[in-house]
């Protein structure tokens, strides 16, 4: 049969409503393809190549629809097709981390809006042959949320699809393209990393300097680590994402594998899915521009792994949003970015993070970028565990981004943000953005939020007022401060908006 479809086209999907959508595939060159589906059909010509598209116009609503696409001589066609919200859920682990390890599993299982909400997992691939050398039959499956395949969906996908089919009374389909341990120059063009962040291709023109690439391609065509289709077979992600380890358990599992060393020497080898345009050419573009309504992106950790490089994520988020809006054809796609919350250390690897670096780089895209919003989970990190387990607060308040700047719904969903530092005497006055009601502090004191006088640190009292807080700091005599709030690599941020929505980093520039 010569008529097909990209593989995301198939029974169970969810198709985006009220906006144009576009069916694509390959056929006999030069022959006619029309689809059909509600009542909508439109057709076209394929090319020379056999390569065809077909843009279908809004579509409502719905839960079990048809869609037809045939030629004169071949019909295809797809059953159980619900019409709602598309959304793609794209970044490293800790988007990916599946539903099988999330805290809240169990509890989620007893409530399973099933049929509305479903989820399709791109295939984990990053170089030619990679899809066709391994098994990728657990990928590339539109599953739904049954007792049965919510193991296989992403958590905070999961969590923001489940809180916006409660509000917007839809089907909702998250599309997860995530792959753990990446950097952003792995998921934008080459072109573009050229232009935004040379340092990255001379990185990896470096690494390949001294390498045979036909015998390291031979290579990775028999690394059992390239085999990326069954998501629960690999020893690493069992032992690491179901719970914190201590480090007694943490050396026994590396010894096991044969030491440190191994894991070092891993660490450094030139990984496919980490050169640039990688991701972006195997995984993102079999999925562009199949339709959706935004992007979830949660990813960063792994470009602060390169010293001097994660000053560049700022430009390098920027480029990859540009991207893949230029492949979806929306320059206004909109994207909500997880802050990424406190976290020291992981795996007893003591090179300490600089975190900060990467949530102020966010922080500067969403200011910068149109229709960029930025999700804080400044509570919700975990000390010694790069992977937090609570994936719940993720995905909702991303949902409160999305039904307030995607769906137009009046409700606060911004985290409380730094507007002004004032400072008479000895009381400097916190003016926040996004309060809502007010601000409150759960505790008796402020997490992460600290008061300095030259290198010396002071101790305050504090109080709120509406949206300001108000601290009395102690000191002998008058004497420049200088406020910094949760800018170190750990914290667990406890001041939060009326909507219980946590604070996002700042620090003074200079004294005040």
């Amino acid at each position: 049969m010569m008529l097909q479809t990209a593989k995301i086209f198939q029974d169970g999907m969810i198709l985006q409503r009220g906006k144009r959508i576009c069916v694509w595939g390959k056929s006999e060159p030069e022959t006619t393809v029309t689809v059909e589906i509600q009542g909508q059909k439109e057709s076209t010509i394929a090319k020379e190549n056999g390569e065809w598209s077909v843009w279908i116009p809004k579509l409502k609503a719905s839960e079990d629809e048809v869609m037809h696409i045939s030629t004169e001589t071949e019909h295809l066609q797809y059953k159980d097709v619900a019409v709602g919200e598309v959304w793609v859920a794209g970044g490293q682990s800790n988007m990916e981390f599946w539903m099988r390890y999330e805290k809240h599993k169990e509890e989620s299982m007893k409530e399973l809006p099933k049929n509305r909400l479903r989820f399709y997992d791109v295939p984990e691939v990053c170089f030619d042959g990679q899809l066709e050398i391994f098994d990728y039959s657990r990928q590339a499956v539109w599953r739904k949320a049954t007792k049965e395949d919510l193991e296989y969906f992403s958590a905070v996908g999961y969590y923001f699809q489940k809180a916006l089919e409660k509000e917007l009374n839809v089907p909702v389909g998250i599309i997860g393209c995530n792959w753990g341990g990446t950097v952003a120059c792995a998921w934008m063009s080459q072109e573009t990393v050229k232009k935004v962040g040379p340092a990255w291709i001379e990185d990896y023109e470096k690494q390949i300097s001294n390498l045979d690439m036909k015998e390291y391609w031979e290579k990775q065509k028999s690394n059992p680590m390239n085999d990326r289709g069954n998501m629960f077979a690999d020893e690493f992600t069992e032992f690491t994402l179901p719970k914190t380890r201590s480090s007694e358990e943490i050396q026994e599992f590396f010894s096991k594998l044969g030491g440190m060393d191994v894991v070092q020497e891993y660490l450094i080898m030139l990984m496919p899915q980490n050169i640039p345009g990688s991701l972006y050419e195997h995984m993102v573009k079999t999925v562009a521009p199949y339709g959706m309504n935004g992007v979830l992106w949660y990813q960063g950790e792994s470009d602060d792994d390169h010293p001097g490089m994660n000053i560049l994520y700022k430009d390098m988020l920027s480029g990859l949003i540009s991207d893949w809006r230029a492949l979806w054809k929306d320059d206004t796609l909109p994207f909500l970015i997880v802050q990424l919350p406190g976290f020291e250390k992981w795996m007893d690897n003591n090179r300490p993070n600089e975190y900060p670096i990467i949530r102020q780089c966010q922080q500067s895209v969403v200011d910068t970028v149109e229709n960029t919003y930025l999700c804080s989970i400044s509570d919700a990190g975990e000390q010694l565990d790069i992977h937090p387990k609570n994936k719940k607060v993720v995905g909702e308040r991303l949902a409160l981004l999305a039904r307030k700047h995607v769906y137009d719904e009046e409700i606060l969903a911004d985290a409380p943000r730094m507007e002004s530092v004032t400072c008479e005497k000895n009381v400097v006055t916190i003016t926040w953005a996004n309060a809502g009601e007010g601000i409150k502090v759960k505790g008796d004191v402020i997490e992460c939020l600290h008061v300095f006088a030259g290198e010396e640190e002071k101790a305050y009292t504090f109080a709120t007022e509406g949206k300001k807080l108000i601290l009395n700091v102690e000191q002998a005599e008058e004497e420049p401060l200088q406020v910094k709030f949760a800018r170190t690599s750990w914290y667990q941020v406890n001041l939060y908006n009326s909507a219980g929505i946590p604070a996002i980093p700042f620090e003074t520039n200079g004294d005040i």
